[in-house]
């Protein structure tokens, strides 16, 4: 079984109640995550040269769809 299945399974055996708990403290964490992200996009536009910039969206995509994919 992986973390993952395990959490889950940890979280299925919860009360209905912590289980909502549970949920909103993850989406917190998601919605954080993307609000630190657009902040720190929005201080260091303009601050990179051409290419830096591209390189810096690549290695941003990168990193979203090694998020998306594990």
């Amino acid at each position: 079984m992986t973390v993952i299945e395990t959490i889950v399974r940890g979280v299925q055996n919860l009360p209905l109640r912590e289980q909502v708990e549970v949920a909103r403290y993850v989406h917190r964490l998601g919605t954080s995550i993307q609000q630190e992200r657009a902040e720190v996009l929005r201080r260091t536009r303009g601050v990179l040269d051409e290419a830096d910039g591209q390189a810096f969206e690549k290695a941003m995509d990168d990193a979203r769809c090694l998020e998306t994919h594990g």
